[in-house]
């Protein structure tokens, strides 16, 4: 059962308006005008299509503030009869499972039988691939023709395993930019050094460490005006086992198709997330011992598949910079592309600057996220400490269409 959390305005009759809005504001993290807002006489939905543990959070936590939540199921009769072209829109992009049939929004997973593959719904089937034939000759021995049979089999299973990756990946970014919905984020950590130490701190990992991720993502996207108070919902996943396949070394275009199709397979098979439906964007984030001198490998996020893999530093003291590159994985997974020169790391001007209409230009006080460091000079630039120093920009906004 799915509910929407709404607000009516009405609060406990032991606290007084101004209290309520004081604790609602801190609770939440909601700017004053945004609280006098939801006390301005309408009914306000604070989070669509959760699951029951996830609405009770939220009232609960509303109770706190002397606040009333209440908890509407989405199949309640007594709401309003969406408008024919409602429904003709909601009925496009809904999905039936071809193992129990359940229907349901749009998802990679069935809520009822966890079925993993769902295809939508009473879309025209894809055109056939082509037959591939190859001439054999009449003076080509048996062993050339079953070779030559054994090669075009191959090629033929590649271009559809590469078909049905394209027609998935075309697919899920148009919905994963709609923002009518917070996209579930699943962070899964992995022990990259295989040391206890590590495995102690990964058992130590809460949800509430990965908060300041969801309040960063919640701050920038009211600040472009976004009408969604939570575009990122943060949740920990089971610890994974496996390390991920290493990306290669050249940019040999069939080497990195071949990467892709293994890293696809490997999250597949590595996705340890048991609580609800598996998460929209999974991040496995690889914890490294600090102490150690080795240079962290890249991070990386990739948009076809909505995954990405983080490299970070198992020491709480390092957190709040882990978190800083999370953000910018995340974001890569949405359409956001980096905004930095690959070669000297030094932010593009003026798309990777926070504020590149500042007198003087430098120092600059903060990093656009995807821009990744704060430019100190036209050369020089240091890791933003935490991600209260970053923002995201226009051109970034544009990129994963939280404004046009």
């Amino acid at each position: 059962m799915l509910y929407d959390v709404v607000f009516h305005g009405e609060f406990s009759p032991e606290y007084d308006i101004d209290e309520a809005k004081e604790k609602l504001a801190r609770i939440f993290k909601l700017k004053p005008e945004k609280v006098d807002t939801l006390f301005a006489g309408q009914s306000v939905t604070i989070r669509k299509n959760v699951d029951e543990t996830t609405a009770k959070k939220y009232q609960k936590a509303a109770a706190g503030c002397g606040v009333i939540f209440e908890l509407v199921p989405r199949d309640d009769p007594a709401e309003t009869a969406p408008s024919s072209a409602a429904v003709a829109a909601r009925d496009a992009t809904m999905v039936i499972c071809p193992n129990c049939h359940f229907s349901q929004s749009r998802s990679t997973t069935c809520l009822q039988c966890g079925e993993f593959l769902i295809k939508p719904a009473e879309k025209p089937r894809p055109a056939p691939i082509a037959k591939v034939t190859v001439p054999v000759s009449t003076a080509e021995s048996a062993v050339g023709s079953s070779k030559n049979l054994w090669k075009t089999a191959r090629i033929g299973l590649l271009l559809l395993v590469l078909f049905i990756v394209g027609m998935n990946t075309v697919m899920t970014g148009r919905w994963a930019t709609d923002w009518d919905e917070p996209l579930w984020v699943g962070i899964y950590p992995i022990n990259g050094d295989r040391k206890e130490h590590i495995t102690h701190y990964i058992d130590s990992l809460d949800e509430e460490q990965f908060r300041p991720i969801a309040d960063f993502f919640a701050e920038e996207a009211e600040a472009h005006d976004l009408p969604l108070m939570e575009p990122f919902t943060i949740r920990l996943a089971p610890t994974v086992a496996a390390l991920p396949p290493t990306p290669p070394q050249s940019r040999n275009p069939l080497a990195v198709i071949w990467w892709s199709l293994k890293m696809r397979f490997w999250v597949y098979q590595n996705d340890t997330f048991t609580e609800g439906p598996s998460p929209d964007i999974k991040i496995f984030t690889v914890y490294h011992d600090a102490g150690a001198p080795d240079r962290l490998e890249n991070s990386l996020g990739m948009r076809k598949g909505l995954f990405g893999v983080v490299h970070a530093y198992a020491d709480y003291r390092l957190e709040p910079k882990n978190q800083v590159v999370i953000a910018h994985e995340i974001l890569h997974t949405v359409g956001a592309r980096d905004k930095y020169d690959m070669a000297t790391h030094q932010p593009v001007f003026p798309e990777g600057y926070a504020n590149p209409d500042r007198l003087p230009l430098y120092p600059q006080q903060a990093a656009e996220i995807m821009g990744s460091r704060i430019p100190l000079s036209k050369t020089q630039s240091s890791m933003p400490p935490n991600l209260n120093y970053t923002v995201i920009g226009k051109k970034t906004a544009r990129e994963i269409k939280w404004i046009k």
